[in-house]
């Protein structure tokens, strides 16, 4: 499989994560399906292949057959992806707490599932396409896209007081409790939380201990040597079984698994 990544424009770097065309055209008729795990993150993705044999099925707790343009959120569960041998796409990966602006619905109503784009965007994504269909590269393609994504974010405007609850939660590495994050917000815990469910498509509490378990990804990456307590608490866990419960909710196998197996993106 080929992965290559295109520069993001100025108006779109505080909001897109990564903008990456994916191919792949084995001759093996079967291909190892994609383990990948929980981010909080949401992605678009635009096929350009002409061969009738595109579609990933994407599986987990649900089962989806997806459009040749969509939304796949994995904010709290991970997905298996099953890709065909012959494909092509153009993916944009949004930051966890910036995919709302560009979709006009609570990110709680397309939470750990694929949804059809052209349900979010309606008649404007048959243009995309048919600009993509006409791009001679996938350099103009992904220019294609970020153009049209530049007209969804006017119409929004960010959520300055869920930005500050992040920033707070980062800095005290998810160790911060709802109750105190709320008051430091001047917000309600049921209000905050109804904020985090909109734009994001998690509850405080949720956001909070997926956030942790991408913190002990990270640090097991960093430290691959290190031991499951230390890195239970270097990651903000207040010991190791709520650590190891986590990878077997989020991931489905160990941590140890999770850095071994060749097969899991996160």
């Amino acid at each position: 499989m080929k992965v290559c990544l295109y520069p993001i424009c100025s108006d779109l770097q505080p909001y897109v994560k990564a903008i990456c065309s994916i191919e792949s055209n084995t001759t093996d008729t079967i291909l190892a399906p994609l383990r990948i795990l929980p981010d909080a993150c949401v992605e678009v993705f635009f096929n350009f292949s002409n061969s009738a044999d595109t579609h990933a099925t994407v599986n987990g707790k649900k089962e989806f057959h997806n459009s040749r343009s969509f939304v796949v959120s994995r904010v709290g569960n991970f997905m298996d992806v099953q890709m065909k041998n012959k494909t092509g796409f153009i993916s944009v990966c949004f930051y966890p707490s910036t995919a709302y602006l560009f979709f006009q619905l609570p990110m709680s109503a397309i939470a750990d599932s694929l949804t059809d784009l052209q349900f979010l965007w309606g008649a404007v994504v048959q243009t995309i396409e048919d600009e993509i269909d006409n791009a001679t590269s996938c350099e103009q393609k992904a220019g294609i896209i970020q153009k049209y994504l530049i007209l969804q974010l006017k119409a929004n405007k960010q959520d300055t007081t869920l930005q500050y609850c992040l920033q707070q939660i980062a800095c005290t590495q998810s160790r911060l409790t709802v109750a105190a994050l709320a008051e430091k917000a001047g917000l309600s815990q049921r209000q905050l939380s109804r904020r985090f469910n909109y734009c994001i498509g998690l509850s405080t509490k949720e956001y909070i201990v997926i956030n942790r378990f991408i913190n002990s990804i990270a640090y097991l990456k960093k430290y691959p040597e290190s031991n499951l307590t230390d890195a239970a608490y270097a990651s903000g866990y207040y010991d190791q079984a709520h650590f190891i419960h986590d990878y077997k909710t989020f991931a489905g196998i160990t941590p140890k698994a999770v850095l071994q197996d060749t097969n899991i993106i996160c």
